[in-house]
């Protein structure tokens, strides 16, 4: 090679015409610039010339002059002359073959540029250049043709996507470029294909710091997503719609169940159940044995006997144990078990035969359990009261259920108080309730959970849990208990409300999961399982088989690993479960703010006003606070000298639904 002469290296941009310095051993020096050198392996030199150009603006000329011939090349007719032959070849003998004359060394670069930046018919050999078959050729030129395509469909939906629509008609790839959306929309860059998504919105988003929310808010505005479509759902993949097999199995479960031999026919009991207003799975339900006589209380527990309608391992098993719980949404409801069964024959309807797993419990006038047993049996409810009903009729003394319901407050008192004797934390955190109607308005209540009502249902709960438990330890019957260390709450029993709950909530340790019986010290009990809600809840409804076999065979029906692999899972997809659920009631409440507060028309600042009392106001960041008039927390900035259990005041000043956040300002008091 000349010093000085004209070459076609590779270089970190692709073949590039540089000119030839000298070479070292296998080193070769190469001008890349003015007054810059590099140093390439000799292999990365793929075409050498004898032209020397007199200067760099002779140099810069030649190669501007190479890249547009380069631009121009079409090797179509070089390639069928060559395309059958089996070995490589070279840039030189491309040129000869492209230019009829003898190819001057601008030709010989402009092919060599050619190939590096054109591969349809030639690639890159050892030795050369091999051509490709016309298979390979008729390949790439498919791929690129449908890379085109989608290039122009992509512009089309981000353009259709920009103006609110959709395109009409939309194609696969329209198809593809939307769930590319949709993912990155719920997932962000957890998407694995984020990057795809990425692409698209830069054809329709400028300026924007947070694509994942603009890329929701164009499939919103579009109609892809509703704007207040439950993400949380689609982030932890909760199945909408049960499978067919399952819908079918429940669909040939008989309203008329055969009853288990050993069942007890309790229909003649004064059975209600008490729910909260617009429960239609009523899983458990109560009595009260008014003709005994004595001082003692005779107490009916009755729990939908769902362990025995489910047939172990079927459909409708395999599906409850995957979703593992009923979700109660603002906006939906989304049921463990097929609707047609848990709102059906599985539920504790009225004046409907029901079959259930019942505890009858002589309960003393301090609270003692005396006696009590466990056994299937036929109930006929009543009355399917609310809580609002049931503490009407706990005022009603003329009311035909007043004399069962008294009775069961009674109990319901003097249980509750030996459990807070044996320590049991009492929080009674009022219960924000959030409901959306079918035309998207949010109704927002607060209901006491220290209503005598709501007290007495808990406390019948309780009862049936802990006796179900110590049945399972006595007869060693494989379960899982939960058990909590007990709290310290020496302190705080003088912290105004809030305040308190929160400190004593802050204190509790969370409750283990554990084989082997020991004390719920939250609760005050001293042995505890669930096994109450076997409609909605999956492990209720494994630990009722397990007893309920037990009673009718003497031995367990799961092992001690398959009931602990249940608990297992149930545990973090319980927690999942919760924390939707709570995500879903602020998103819904946050809206009602909007709607009600910030949107309402002749909407002031008085009507912004909220109060709050102070949780926690730490150094160094935002305080946490609990408004009067909901149960909600929020951080906003109070002054630093405002002390937890402080009542300050607090102007709502906008909410952002995607970040699920409320902007609340300190302002002072007025008289």
């Amino acid at each position: 090679m000349t010093p000085g002469a004209v070459v076609v290296a590779l270089l970190s941009k692709g073949a590039t015409a540089v000119q030839y310095r000298e070479t070292a051993g296998e080193r070769v020096t190469v001008a890349i610039g003015r007054n810059r050198d590099a140093k390439i392996p000799g292999s990365r030199v793929v075409l050498v010339t004898d032209y020397v150009p007199a200067s760099q603006e002779e140099l810069d000329q030649f190669r501007r002059a190479c890249d547009a011939m380069a631009a121009e090349v079409d090797l179509t007719e070089v390639w069928e002359v060559v395309r059958d032959e089996h070995e490589s070849t070279t840039a030189d003998a491309l040129a000869e073959l492209y230019w009829d004359d003898p190819p001057e060394a601008s030709h010989r670069v402009a092919i060599a540029l050619h190939l590096d930046r054109h591969t349809d018919y030639f690639v890159r050999a050892a030795d050369g250049y091999a051509a490709r078959t016309a298979d390979a050729v008729d390949e790439l030129r498919t791929r690129r043709r449908r890379q085109a395509e989608y290039a122009a469909d992509a512009d089309a939906l981000m353009h259709a996507m920009r103006e609110g629509r959709l395109p009409d008609p939309l194609t696969k790839n329209h198809e593809a470029q939307l769930r590319h959306l949709r993912e990155f929309a719920i997932h962000g860059d957890d998407y694995a294909r984020a990057s795809a998504a990425r692409d698209l919105l830069e054809r329709a988003v400028t300026g924007s710091r947070d694509l994942q929310r603009a890329c929701f808010e164009l499939l919103a505005d579009a109609g892809v997503f509703s704007p207040d479509e439950p993400l949380e759902l689609a982030r932890a993949d909760i199945p909408l719609a049960h499978p067919a097999d399952a819908l079918a199995e429940a669909d040939a479960v008989s309203p008329e169940p055969a009853r288990p031999h050993d069942a007890a026919d309790l229909t003649g009991l004064g059975v209600f159940t008490v729910d909260n207003a617009g429960t239609e799975e009523r899983d458990d339900a109560l009595s009260l044995d008014t003709d005994a006589a004595g001082p003692t209380l005779r107490i009916g527990i009755h729990v939908a006997y769902a362990g025995l309608l489910v047939p172990r391992g079927g459909a409708m098993d395999r599906e409850a144990d995957r979703r593992m719980a009923t979700l109660y949404l603002p906006e939906r409801r989304i049921d463990m078990l097929p609707p047609a069964f848990s709102l059906g024959v599985g539920s504790l309807d009225p004046a409907l035969d029901r079959l259930a797993l019942s505890l009858t419990v002589e309960v003393s006038e301090s609270g003692e359990p005396l006696s009590w047993g466990l056994e299937p049996s036929v109930v006929r409810s009543r009355a399917a009261l609310s809580y609002e009903d049931a503490d009407g009729v706990l005022a009603d003394a003329s009311h035909a259920t007043h004399a069962a319901l008294a009775g069961l407050e009674r109990a319901a008192s003097a249980l509750r108080a030996r459990r807070e004797e044996a320590g049991a934390v009492t929080l009674d955190q009022p219960e924000m309730s959030v409901s959306v109607d079918d035309e998207g308005r949010v109704q927002v209540t607060v209901t006491r959970r220290d209503s005598q009502a709501r007290q007495l249902v808990a406390e019948m709960a309780i009862l049936y849990n802990v006796l179900a438990a110590e049945l399972c330890r006595s007869e060693g019957i494989p379960a899982v208990y939960r058990v909590q260390t007990a709290p310290d709450l020496s302190g705080i029993a003088d912290f105004p409300e809030p305040l308190r709950r929160y400190q004593a909530a802050r204190r509790l340790f969370p409750a283990d999961l554990v084989p082997e019986p020991g004390p719920h010290g939250g609760l005050g009990v001293p042995v505890y399982l669930q096994a109450t809600s076997p409609l909605r809840r999956y492990p209720d409804l494994i630990m009722q088989r397990q007893i309920a076999h037990h009673l009718a065979t003497g031995e367990p029906l799961y092992t001690p690993d398959e009931i602990a692999s249940v608990m297992q899972r149930a545990e973090v997809q319980l927690r999942e479960l919760s924390r939707i659920e709570d995500a879903r009631r602020r998103y819904w409440f946050l809206r009602f703010l909007e709607s009600s507060v910030l949107d309402a028309p002749d909407s002031s600042g008085a009507d912004r006003r909220f109060d709050a009392v102070v949780l926690e106001n730490e150094p160094h960041r935002r305080a946490l606070l609990e408004l009067d008039d909901y149960p909600f927390r929020m951080r906003a900035e109070v002054p630093r000298q405002a002390e937890p259990g402080d009542r300050v005041s607090l102007e709502l000043r906008d909410v952002d639904l995607w970040r699920r956040l409320a902007h609340f300002v300190h302002t002072q008091r007025t008289a």
